[in-house]
């Protein structure tokens, strides 16, 4: 361990802000005592001289995820089912530029690109949004769950090469793929035996994705063939959060209750695991010169390490 950061809340998701790998947002989510209300809030930290040090905080209330549209402008999927869009100064000063109420359920998951954003709840549905106004364009109604129950929708990832496209994984086992444009299910996969909680696609290679579910499972798929992986990697805890190196080589794994974990993508094995975490493993994401950052839940804990990559 590098360098740490309490945070106010339990902290659940980690995200480096584009154009300055020294800087990455915090998202926290808490449920209260009383089990009525849940706080949280987003922050701007940044990593330099071997400390880390907040540059501003907004009190959002709880927040499951987040995702960078540009260096300037920051989503957040709200347990309040609202999505926030939050202004990014050059100071990194924090305030909010539009508030959405997407779902009466709270929002899980959000991704994006120039032109789309999507996002989804703990209904099983999956709403399209428009990344100006925030207005839906496109619902899909029980994405995942069946027979009128919606199972919780934690996994969801757009195509990097086709945007119409977008991937899901629910609390049901099921990994799935939709298009936008109908909307419809194009293909699923029944290959997890338990939920589907992260999906991380190729910016490279076209039809190529990667899974990762309660079964500790990290799965290589060519989604052009749902019914069996290329690969697969055990990383011995529920694998909540995948994320890429910038070259592409390695993927840096929130393995829940096993730590941290940094596979090489060539061997598909892991490399290294990371145990300086005492909670439930759940935000990560990848900083400068191999520097990562990651967060755990219960101990309110963030810490930069290094990946040895």
């Amino acid at each position: 361990m590098i360098a740490s950061h309490k945070t106010k809340y339990s902290a659940d998701s980690i995200e480096t802000k584009p154009g300055d790998q020294t800087k990455f947002a915090c998202a926290t989510y808490q449920l209260d005592s009383s089990g009525t209300e849940r706080h949280g809030n987003v922050s701007i930290l940044d990593f330099q001289e071997k400390s880390v040090k907040v540059s501003s905080v907004l009190e959002t209330g709880g927040v499951l995820d987040l995702w960078w549209r540009d260096e300037g402008c920051l989503l957040a999927a709200c347990a309040s089912g609202e999505l926030h869009m939050i202004d990014v100064d050059k100071d990194c000063a924090l305030s909010v530029h539009n508030v959405a109420k997407v779902s009466s359920d709270i929002l899980l998951a959000v991704d994006g690109s120039s032109n789309t954003v999507v996002t989804s709840d703990t209904a099983g549905i999956i709403y399209s949004i428009n990344p100006d106004s925030l207005e839906i364009s496109v619902k899909i109604e029980a994405a995942h769950g069946a027979q009128g129950w919606g199972a919780e929708v934690w996994g969801l990832a757009l195509d990097r090469h086709d945007v119409n496209l977008v991937y899901s994984g629910g609390d049901d086992c099921l990994l799935k793929c939709h298009d936008l444009r109908t909307p419809h299910t194009v293909s699923t996969s029944r290959y997890h035996t338990m939920g589907v909680c992260c999906i991380s696609p190729d910016p490279v290679s076209p039809n190529r994705i990667l899974s990762g579910s309660y079964d500790e499972l990290v799965v290589e798929w060519d989604t052009r063939n749902f019914k069996q992986p290329l690969r697969t990697v055990s990383v011995g805890g529920g694998v909540w959060r995948i994320k890429r190196s910038p070259d592409n080589m390695h993927a840096l794994i929130a393995g829940m209750h096993s730590g941290f974990h940094i596979a090489d993508l060539t061997e598909f094995a892991v490399a290294q695991t990371y145990t300086g975490h005492t909670s439930l493993a759940y935000g990560a994401d990848w900083l400068d010169q191999g520097f990562v950052a990651t967060c755990s839940f219960y101990d309110n804990l963030v810490n930069v390490w290094h990946s040895g990559v």
